[in-house]
């Protein structure tokens, strides 16, 4: 189910009656003016209340608020997509929203920050990073650098990791031993004065990279709100709807519209079954998802998805994430800004 484009009712007529042709409906609503421009876009929890606001035939403003701009003298057309699941109206927002301000121009978006610990390295330690790394190392997305160096500060009070970024080889009597606070209060596994082995070491930041993945290992031993998604390649949104639930696939932080499906809970292992996650096109959607994770009344839950993880395995995943109403907990396994 790929987003699709917007319905347009032309307003040359009496607009009142254009307004209650609408869905009184959640969805994303768009009003044009002269020779098509686009007037206003927005995500709306009642597509007819948003565009009678907007038109002036909404309800008076309460008492010492600033009325919304009249539009009904430039308006010529109002468009309008009826949603069915809060992630399905951002993405389709966003979509809509890119040719018309690029992301870079929007003060409501930042480039999000990861963590990256890459194993293959010698002596592997914990850097903050943009968005431009290996997805495969990566843990995140945080909202700025600020909360990326906390969560880098709080792998370290767990792991012995190194802070540094010397390059050296392993010697008892290397003169950066005196120089570093790190080495003296041994908060550092100081691989540098070969107090650990290179293998040993490595183990250490294998475990680190586990207690990353694992989002209730976190909670339970960190007072740090943890990361809620990964880097890895394949990621899963599951958005519940009014009819239904939205599966909608992520690769490496890019949303793959056109492989996104809807189905009742009855059908969900089967569904899960014919999901895919084809090759990503256009860049990522970073800044707009780390905006949506660290929401706090974010109702859609992330799930990042293995290779290997088979259907059944996947419907257990989702089931449990979902409401209360639905027979499932969904604090118990999306993660928390």
């Amino acid at each position: 189910m790929p987003v699709v484009a917007l319905a347009f009712a032309p307003l040359a007529g009496d607009a009142a009656e254009a307004v209650r042709a609408l869905p009184a409906a959640a969805g994303v609503g768009q009003i044009l003016g002269p020779e098509g421009r686009s007037l206003v876009l927005g995500m709306a929890s009642n597509l007819r209340r948003w565009a009678a606001s907007h038109l002036g035939l909404g309800r008076p403003p309460l008492a010492g608020r600033r009325p919304k701009t009249n539009l009904a003298g430039l308006a010529t057309a109002l468009g309008y997509l009826e949603t069915d699941g809060g992630f399905r109206q951002r993405l389709a927002f966003e979509r809509l929203m890119a040719p018309l301000v690029p992301p870079s121009a929007r003060r409501d978006l930042r480039r999000p920050f990861f963590l990256q610990l890459d194993l293959s390295a010698r002596f592997p330690r914990v850097t903050v990073r943009g968005a431009d790394l290996d997805p495969a190392s990566a843990f995140g997305p945080f909202r700025d650098r600020r909360a990326a160096d906390k969560a880098r500060d709080a792998v370290h009070r767990q792991f012995p990791l190194r802070p540094c970024d010397h390059d050296f080889e392993p010697d008892p009597v290397l003169p950066l031993g005196l120089a570093c606070l790190h080495a003296q209060v041994r908060s550092c596994a100081a691989p540098c004065l070969a107090r650990v082995g290179e293998e040993d070491y490595r183990s250490l930041a294998a475990r680190a990279t586990a207690w990353l993945a694992e989002p209730r290992a976190r909670e339970a031993e960190s007072a740090l709100p943890p990361p809620v998604a990964s880097g890895a390649a394949r990621a899963l949104v599951v958005d519940v709807g009014r009819a239904a639930v939205g599966l909608v696939p992520v690769r490496a932080g890019r949303v793959l519209d056109a492989a996104v499906l809807e189905t009742p809970l009855a059908a969900l292992e089967q569904a899960l079954a014919g999901l895919t996650w084809p090759d990503r096109a256009g860049g990522d959607d970073w800044p707009w998802l780390t905006s949506w994770l660290r929401a706090p009344k974010a109702r859609a839950c992330w799930l990042v998805v293995g290779e290997r993880d088979s259907p059944r395995e996947l419907a257990a995943r989702v089931r449990a994430a979902l409401p209360p109403r639905f027979g499932g907990n969904v604090d118990a396994t999306r993660g928390r800004a």
